[in-house]
């Protein structure tokens, strides 16, 4: 009878797996784990053996002097000598008759006689670069700014005040306190000035100039206000901004004087008026804001809006009133009859 032997397939590859499990056995552990862990960055590799490494002065590097340790993204200083060359270094400091200072360039730690430093150059030189660094800041804070308010939509509601909003119509406004006032426009009219006019009639002097008065009808703008420091703003329908001069308006008999118009032989027009400083921004897109520089004394004043061609005759009037007295609460009565916006608070 004949015989079969029959030998199973894990049989047979028995042999090959006890020789693999033996080379892997042999492979230390640690090598399997370095081969997962991510590589070193470039810094750290180039980082690691500047750390036994010493300064070009010899001085050894200690916890508070890192020394071959780059500084990350350092604002360089001058460290001026009195032969006119200078160091670019990250801090430095006099320490007897040695200057210690940490080289950008070398990143390291370096010392010099004190007596080669021109310390008044020095401190002068490195207060212009604060100076610089400060402008330069508040240039990019300023810029920030711009693009805020650029990127505010004018056609959704524009919070001008604590709880007030700047009403959504094109139109001109004044915030008086936390009161919107809607702006009126009035026909500001030139007559010749006579007594200008007599002269040259009389002199026979064809040279002298003539002359206009530019005026307000009345003694008192209808819009009043009670701060000193009103606010104005200018929300346009077509994007347009004003070039707006604030004067301070005399009263001459009823009428109020805005400017005077001088036109010489050539046909050259000069305009005088009172003017008082204001400086102008954008509180939001087509929506002009105008803010006093100084402090409003109780009077007559126009907004006129400047041309190439010169003022135009159309002028935003108000008035400034005085304070009123503490102790005649019970005799003044409330007569204020401003043509004001509803506060909105939605």
């Amino acid at each position: 009878m004949s015989s079969r032997i029959y030998h199973a397939p894990w049989m047979v590859k028995w042999p090959l797996l006890a020789a693999l499990a033996g080379m892997v056995a042999a492979v230390p552990v640690g090598s399997l784990y370095a081969q997962d862990a991510p590589p070193a960055a470039p810094s750290e590799q180039r980082a690691a053996p500047a750390a036994t490494s010493s300064s070009d002065s010899g001085t050894a590097a200690s916890p508070s002097e890192p020394a071959g340790i780059p500084a990350p993204l350092p604002r360089g200083q001058k460290l001026i000598l009195t032969d006119g060359s200078f160091h670019v270094v990250r801090e430095y400091r006099r320490a007897g008759d040695r200057a210690r200072y940490y080289s950008v360039e070398r990143s390291a730690w370096e010392e010099i006689p004190a007596s080669m430093v021109d310390w008044a150059a020095t401190e002068k030189a490195n207060a212009e670069l604060e100076a610089v660094h400060r402008d330069t800041v508040e240039r990019l804070r300023a810029a920030a700014a711009d693009d805020v308010a650029g990127s505010i939509d004018s056609s959704s509601s524009l919070q001008v005040s604590s709880g007030v909003i700047l009403p959504d119509p094109p139109g001109f406004y004044a915030l008086d306190g936390q009161v919107v006032l809607s702006m009126e426009q009035v026909l500001a009219a030139s007559r010749l000035d006579k007594g200008r006019a007599i002269i040259k009639a009389i002199s026979g002097i064809p040279l002298i100039s003539t002359k206009h008065i530019i005026e307000i009808p009345g003694k008192r703008a209808k819009i009043r206000v009670q701060s000193a420091e009103p606010e104005f703003y200018f929300r346009s329908a077509d994007g347009r901004s004003p070039q707006l001069t604030l004067v301070r308006a005399d009263i001459n008999g009823d009428k109020r004087q805005v400017s005077t118009a001088v036109t010489d032989l050539t046909g050259t027009t000069k305009y005088e008026y009172r003017e008082l400083p204001m400086m102008t921004s954008e509180a939001a897109r087509g929506v002009q804001r105008l803010t006093m520089g100084q402090k409003l004394e109780p009077g007559e004043y126009a907004l006129v809006e400047t041309t190439a061609e010169g003022i135009s005759s159309y002028v935003w009037d108000f008035g400034v009133d005085a304070p009123p007295r503490a102790n005649n609460s019970k005799t003044d009565k409330n007569t204020d009859a401003r043509p004001a916006v509803k506060p909105n608070t939605r």
